[in-house]
């Protein structure tokens, strides 16, 4: 991950220089000559990173997809552990803690990175970006600890099926 921090100061150097191509890279010292797609070859690298629009509505779609189905599923499971009565029980409290935790990944994480990554760059500011690695950090540990409570959970009662 990129910080905002990072794309703000590449951005500045483009436009403060004018030895940028726009593409956050700019030339620096060497003349880029030997490099695939330096300044000694004919090709175009804007064409290879750039996305056609058909793609990308595609990616999109895809995302949105993969993130409604994300969210909508780990709120299922906590619906269904909270109104059936039988299904409260210790082993089933860690997965509905499972389940909000990456019921956070897919709602504060997956969207933000879905948006950075059609767009290509981050929109929503530096001191957001901070906060939302922070949210990434946070959750995706959450839902590690979970998954390592499951399986401690899931290992007390085979090793010990009457306790």
């Amino acid at each position: 991950v990129v910080s905002a921090t990072t794309i703000g100061n590449l951005t500045s150097v483009n436009q403060t220089d004018g030895s940028g191509d726009g593409s956050g890279r700019g030339t620096g010292a060497s003349s880029g000559a030997g490099i695939p797609g330096g300044a000694g070859e004919d090709s175009d690298d804007d064409d290879v990173d750039v996305l056609s629009p058909l793609s990308m509505s595609f990616l999109g779609v895809f995302l949105s997809i993969v993130i409604f189905l994300s969210v909508a599923g780990n709120i299922l499971v906590c619906i269904a552990i909270y109104t059936e009565r039988s299904l409260r029980r210790i082993g089933n409290l860690f997965l509905a803690s499972l389940a909000i935790a990456d019921l956070f990944v897919a709602s504060l994480v997956m969207t933000f990175a879905g948006v950075n990554d059609l767009l290509g760059y981050w929109i929503f500011g530096a001191q957001f970006c901070d906060t939302w690695v922070a949210f990434d950090v946070m959750c995706s540990t959450a839902s590690i600890l979970n998954l390592c409570a499951i399986s401690l959970d899931r290992y007390i009662h085979i090793k010990d099926p009457l306790r």
